[in-house]
Parts: structure tokens; C-alpha cells; sequence
């Protein structure tokens, strides 16, 4: 179990958002405004999609009770996005088969991911599958964009490769520094987003006995649900 936690991390939002500012910053040193932009922008849209599902099911108990699905699991998303592009760009100039074995781990990290999220058993697997998928999808959006633009150049990919590397290596060396707080946060915008004063309660498919109570002291709370 302890080896699924480890795993689980990887797809964290502290793992996945500095490998993700990694991504980006590169492409701004190598002056590539076009896939900055999409990557940001696709990025984005994973973020939305993510939590849009999960507030969806928090508030007002939308979602596929037949196959136990209440929004996306985040960690797969993340990890089936970054991971594949990650290491797509860090073999973008090779020869051979470089980038597909490249794409071909990140795939199997963002699977190991989504697979250990439902072995601890905080997601379905319909929810860490649809994760997946829906990170996989936008990957190949972007990496089919970068295929099709012109080559970074080598001083370039020197710069990026190097930042790229000490952000990778700062991520997984960190993989236990995820937000504890993000679920909250979550839970608080989708609260004041419908007025609700209780949630719906994981894998029960209705409302909780009691109205909502912030995990912070008193002092603490913000906009009735927020803790900071």
C-alpha cells in the first residue's frame, strides 16, 4: 500500500503543476509563443474540465451513479497530460524511436497513476479511467501540435532540457508535497457556487445528515467554507 501512496503522489498537484511550469517555462526560453500558448491554454482546459466534473457532483449530485462516476480524478488527468509531454520534448531532436519509447513511459506512469488512485480506493475505476483518458486525449492534441511546428533550436533545447530536468527531478524527489488543503477548496467554490450548505456524499449518491464544517479552526474560515 505504501508503494501505491508513492505512486498516487506523482499525480499531485505540487508534482504535476511544477513539472507543467517546467513545460512552459521552456518553451517561453526557446521563444516557441505558439505552443506556450496552447500549452497553457490546453492546460487550462484540463484544470476546467477536472473540476467543473467534480463541483458538478459535489453540489448538485451530477454524474453516472451506474458505473459510480462523480467527476474525473485530477491526478489521473494531470499525470496522462504532463508526464507523455514532459518526456516527448525531452526527446524531441532524437533519432530513431526515441520519442515514441519517450511518449511510451509517460503513458505508463500516467496509467500507474490512475491505477493507484483506485487501489487506495479514493477513486472508481470509471473515474480514474475517464481521468486518464481525458489527460491521454489532450497530450496527443498538444504533441500532434508540436509535431507539426518547427524544430526548437539546439541552444534552445539545451536550456529547456536542463531546466526541464531539475523540475523533474525536484517532482519526484517531492512527490509528499501535494496541497492537503485542494479538495477543500474544491469543496468550498462548489458550496458557495450553489448556495448548498451540505455536499453529497462519496460513492452514497446523496445528501450528508449534517450541513458543512470547514477542517480549520473558526478563526480560520473564509466565505463561510474556506479555510486558509
Amino acid at each position: 500500500m505504501v508503494w501505491w501512496s508513492h505512486l498516487s503522489a506523482l499525480g499531485g498537484i505540487s508534482v504535476t503543476f511544477l513539472i507543467s511550469i517546467g513545460i512552459a517555462a521552456w518553451l517561453g526560453a526557446a521563444r516557441h509563443w505558439g505552443l506556450l500558448a496552447a500549452w497553457c491554454m490546453l492546460f487550462a482546459t484540463l484544470l476546467l474540465l477536472v473540476c467543473a466534473s467534480q463541483i458538478a457532483y459535489i453540489s448538485w449530485n451530477i454524474g453516472v451513479s451506474s458505473i459510480d462516476f462523480e467527476g474525473f480524478s485530477g491526478h489521473a488527468a494531470r499525470s496522462a497530460l504532463v508526464f507523455p509531454v514532459a518526456l516527448f520534448l525531452l526527446s524531441e531532436r532524437k533519432a530513431g524511436a526515441s520519442p515514441k519509447l519517450a511518449i511510451g513511459l509517460g503513458i505508463l506512469l500516467g496509467l500507474g497513476v490512475a491505477l493507484a488512485r483506485v487501489k487506495l480506493g479514493t477513486h472508481t475505476f470509471s473515474e480514474a479511467s475517464a481521468g486518464c483518458m481525458l489527460g491521454f486525449f489532450i497530450a496527443a492534441v498538444f504533441i500532434g501540435y508540436a509535431r507539426s511546428a518547427p524544430s526548437l533550436s539546439p541552444h534552445a533545447l539545451l536550456l529547456g532540457r536542463l531546466s526541464a530536468v531539475i523540475l523533474l527531478a525536484l517532482a519526484i524527489l517531492l512527490p509528499h508535497a501535494a496541497l492537503p488543503s485542494s479538495h477543500q477548496w474544491l469543496t468550498a467554490l462548489a458550496l458557495k457556487l450553489s448556495g448548498n450548505d451540505r455536499v453529497y456524499v462519496r460513492h452514497q449518491w446523496r445528501h450528508a445528515e449534517r450541513p458543512y464544517v470547514p477542517p480549520c479552526p473558526p478563526s480560520r474560515v473564509r466565505f463561510d467554507y474556506f479555510c486558509t
